[in-house]
C-alpha cells in the first residue's frame, strides 16, 4: 500500500493520466485513480489542470465522488469568483457546501487571504484554508536595498513535459497561461470547448 500523501491531489497527476489514457474525462479518471492508490488520504482536488470549467463537468458527473471528496483547491483565475461557483456547484448536487473544504493557493498575500475569508464567511462556507505560496514565502525585504525593497519572487513551477514520449499540458483558468505542446493544447481546448 502506498503511503498517503500529506497534501492535496498533485498537479502532475491529471496531465500524466491524460497523456497516457487520453484527455476525455481525464479529471474523473485521475480522481478515481487517486482514490484507489490513497483510499484513506485527504481528498482535496486541484481544479485548474485543464480549467475549472472542464474540471466541474467531470466532477459533477459523479455525485457520489463529489460527496466523497473533502474539498477543492483554487490555484488560478479569480479567487473571488471561485467560492461562489463552488458553493453553487455543491448545492446543485444537494451537497452541503459548508461541509466541504476550499483551499486557496494562488498568488496569496495576507490582505487577499483576509478578503477571501470575509467573502467565504458571508457565503457561509466553514472549511476554508490558505496554501503558502509565492507572496507568503517571499514576504521579506532585500538586504541589498537596505531593507526598503520587497524581495522579488521567483514564481517558478515545475511541470511535466511528457510521459512515454506523449506530451503533457496544463491549461490554467487564465487561458493565456498554458504550458506544453501547442497541438495538444489546441486539441484539449477544442475537446473542452475552451476559447483562447
Amino acid at each position: 500500500m502506498a503511503k498517503a500523501p500529506d497534501n492535496v491531489l498533485t498537479l502532475h497527476l491529471a496531465p500524466q493520466v491524460a497523456a497516457i489514457k487520453g484527455y476525455s474525462n481525464t479529471h474523473s479518471v485521475s480522481l478515481d485513480l487517486w482514490e484507489v492508490v490513497y483510499p484513506d488520504s485527504l481528498l482535496i482536488a486541484l481544479t485548474d489542470t485543464f480549467t475549472t470549467d472542464a474540471f466541474f463537468k467531470d466532477f459533477t458527473s459523479d455525485e457520489s465522488r463529489a460527496r466523497r471528496w473533502t474539498g477543492l483547491r483554487q490555484d488560478s483565475g479569480d479567487p473571488f469568483a471561485f467560492a461562489p461557483r463552488v458553493k453553487a456547484m455543491y448545492e446543485s448536487l444537494g451537497i452541503d457546501a459548508r461541509q466541504k473544504a476550499i483551499v486557496f493557493s494562488d498568488s496569496l498575500s495576507v490582505d487577499k487571504a483576509i478578503s477571501l475569508q470575509k467573502q467565504t464567511d458571508e457565503l457561509g462556507l466553514e472549511k476554508v484554508s490558505y496554501g503558502i505560496g509565492t507572496f507568503l514565502t517571499n514576504d521579506f525585504r532585500t538586504a541589498s536595498s537596505g531593507g526598503t525593497d520587497k524581495s522579488k519572487a521567483l514564481n517558478m513551477v515545475i511541470k511535466l513535459a511528457s510521459v512515454d514520449c506523449k506530451p503533457c499540458i496544463k491549461i490554467s483558468d487564465d487561458l493565456t497561461k498554458n504550458t506544453g505542446d501547442q497541438a495538444t493544447l489546441e486539441h484539449v481546448k477544442r475537446l473542452y470547448n475552451l476559447s483562447n
